[in-house]
């Protein structure tokens, strides 16, 4: 039975998180909707481009999020300080991270020619990867602040900024790619820009909130630095590098599938790229639920209360599996029509319509695999769900995808009937991982934070 107080709190924290996570993926979805005036091609290049480049850092942002259990755990526990010291530590990996990633990015015309893409689209996509790629270091910084207020129960100003940043993005998009307002017509390449100026424009806003408010201060956000604590980074990098590989896992499978699709054809990458933006819109929510699952869990077990952290996963699946369902309905009875909205090109409509009604069915496991990867996060379980999504998606889902498409003639259909597949199992693993990790064994669950 689900609890109107904890529901309550559930919504409160979760909309604004929800508002943020969907402000995320609307810059990428204003891409895609403004480069599609450009035609096919501008589509598939950029839905490459994205593709390829968001892979790297989901991974070092999902590697961030070990900072969940450690900062709601602390806060729940009134160890505030502690909460300061974890934030310093995840800013300094941002960083680390960061520097590689635009190393490997840099090196985007090598990539894309490496796993097989045509000419042509890599001459296209690899620019806009490269310019794309210099917005790595906020996109991380901004993850780790966003993971600290988030732990700490601060939800809205991280919404705010990302709002306005998309206000930002899209009057930038108009302005690069097509040169109005006096600036230049870079195309495609304009659509990186400003994609990489409103990170940068956010990650300086939420840095002048999180160490210029005065009420902050009591977690220790402006304590000088101080020695390097090992054992810290240690344990945030023990319980985040698994939440980036499980996240990559996750991610790397779509992006495997987008370099599929392109060997098919323009026409079937740009129709996967529009199917898998719906798709990445409404994930977006039960993402949200995640996200405070696994800070609702924290906190509960940082308070020792095993029936809260239970309560908190139930009510994070009830409501980002619900939403799942009507997102479901709506891919289900307007594929074609949603479509329509990023192109008018006949084949790439046929090919989007079709792939969306195939994400109509995966849409529920989709939203009940995040919710599970959450609420185990914030129980400090991160291991066992990287182990499942590997298998899942790379050894089951994606050779039955690539079967289903090259052997049977299938085509882009058969490849997402192998990516629902990988999806469907995750789901039930990490539901029934959460279940029995938290049944009645309270020693078991206090030991994941010892």
């Amino acid at each position: 039975m689900i609890q109107r107080a904890e529901l309550r709190d559930t919504l409160r924290l979760a909309l604004p998180v929800v508002a943020t996570q969907l402000g995320s993926i609307a810059m990428g979805t204003v891409d895609t909707l403004m480069a599609g005036r450009l035609g096919p091609e501008a589509i598939s290049a950029v839905g490459l481009g994205s593709s390829v480049g968001i892979l790297p850092l989901i991974m070092g942002s999902g590697t961030l999020m070990g900072l969940d259990p450690i900062i709601s755990q602390a806060y729940g526990a009134g160890r505030h300080e502690q909460c300061g010291r974890a934030l310093r530590h995840g800013l300094l990996l941002a960083i680390l991270f960061s520097v590689p990633l635009v190393a490997v990015l840099w090196q985007s015309h090598w990539i894309l020619t490496a796993i097989g893409e045509p000419a042509p689209l890599v001459e296209r996509a690899a620019p806009f990867l490269r310019i794309w790629g210099l917005g790595a270091l906020p996109f991380l910084v901004f993850a780790a602040l966003r993971q600290f207020l988030q732990g700490v129960g601060i939800v809205a100003p991280a919404m705010w900024i990302v709002l306005a940043a998309n206000v930002l993005n899209a009057v930038a998009n108009w302005a690069l790619i097509f040169g109005h307002a006096g600036m230049p017509a870079l195309g495609i390449q304009g659509s990186a820009w400003a994609t990489t100026l409103s990170r940068w424009v956010m990650v300086l806003a939420l840095c002048a909130y999180v160490f210029g408010k005065r009420s902050l201060r009591r977690f220790g956000v402006l304590a000088r630095r101080g020695p390097l604590d090992r054992a810290l980074l240690a344990r945030l990098v023990r319980l985040g590098l698994p939440v980036g590989m499980q996240y990559g896992m996750e991610v790397g499978v779509f992006t495997a599938a987008s370099a599929m699709m392109g060997w098919i054809g323009t026409a079937a990458l740009a129709g996967h790229q529009i199917a898998i933006n719906l798709c990445s819109i409404t994930f977006m929510v039960p993402l949200g639920f995640s996200a405070t699952a696994a800070v609702r869990v924290g906190q509960a077990i940082g308070r020792d209360d095993v029936g809260a952290a239970r309560h908190a996963a139930l009510v994070a699946y009830v409501l980002g599996v619900g939403f799942m369902s009507m997102s479901a309905l709506a891919f289900a009875l307007a594929a074609r029509p949603l479509a329509g909205l990023y192109s008018q090109d006949a084949a790439v409509l046929a090919i989007a319509a079709s792939l969306l009604h195939v994400g109509a069915v995966f849409q529920l496991f989709d939203g009940a695999q995040t919710i599970g990867i959450g609420a185990l996060r914030g129980a400090a379980d991160t291991r066992v769900p990287m182990f499942v999504t590997i298998v899942a998606y790379w050894l089951i889902g994606l050779p039955v995808g690539w079967f289903l498409a090259f052997r049977t003639g299938a085509g882009p259909v058969g490849l997402w009937w192998g990516l629902t597949t990988g999806l469907t199992l995750v789901a039930l693993a990490l539901g029934w991982r959460f279940y029995h990790r938290v049944r009645g064994d309270r020693l078991a669950l206090l030991k994941a934070h010892g």
